[in-house]
């Protein structure tokens, strides 16, 4: 026992213990303050984050409200420049067996493009009151439902797109593509030899009658 006593005090098993413990303890507060200073900050940052999208969003959707009461066919023009490209991809160079023709509805009419050959068909273009719009469509807009057939006879997929498609009313104004068209089952494309049919959903102002154009043809 006396010698223990006579021991240097940093040679005891006790001072080793307790050192320890100090440092775990300060090693322990180092780390929590850590984590909660950052987890403030995320926090802070977060919540600014969804404070801009909330005003982002809201300054968006007032700006479509202004713009759709203010500009005729807004969403035509919009739909129109956001799909431009892949419509114009898909049907400018396709070429009819007979150039600039108009149809009948249900009649089909040849098209093709290198080895890519198709018939289509306009089966039907009529006003469908059990189809609900989409929340974009104006108020009074009238479900104008298109029914289209697309047979490849040719020898490659050819691409379906719904903007192909443009329809029109009996002053001769564009229709807007409905955004519940997509609710539907859409093909992305048409096999060798398949046959696929699609309703298009577009936003019409009166009962017609109507035109649908597909490339340089038209259907009445």
């Amino acid at each position: 026992m006396k010698e223990t006593q006579n021991r240097p005090f940093y040679r005891l098993l006790w001072f080793w213990i307790s050192m320890a413990s100090i440092f775990i303890a300060i090693v322990c507060l180092i780390v929590a303050v850590a984590f909660t200073s950052k987890s403030g900050i995320a926090d802070k940052k977060i919540a600014s984050m969804s404070k801009s999208y909330s005003k982002a969003s809201s300054f968006n959707e007032n700006f479509n409200e202004y713009m759709r009461s203010n500009v005729p066919n807004y969403d035509s023009y919009v739909s129109g420049y956001l799909y431009s490209g892949s419509s114009k991809s898909t049907i400018e160079s396709y070429t009819s067996s007979s150039e600039d023709f108009t149809e009948s509805f249900g009649t089909s009419q040849s098209f093709s493009n290198n080895d890519t050959d198709i018939e289509v068909n306009v089966l039907s273009a009529n006003i469908d009151s059990s189809v609900t719009l989409s929340s974009e469509a104006e108020s009074g807009a009238k479900p104008l439902v298109v029914t289209v057939s697309i047979k490849n006879t040719g020898k490659k997929a050819f691409s379906f797109n719904t903007h192909d498609f443009t329809a029109y009313d009996s002053e001769g104004s564009v229709l807007n593509l409905d955004l519940n068209t997509y609710d539907n089952d859409m093909p992305d494309s048409v096999n060798i030899g398949q046959v696929v049919q699609a309703k298009l959903y577009f936003d019409a102002k009166n009962d017609g009658p109507f035109s649908v154009t597909f490339a340089d043809g038209t259907w009445k």
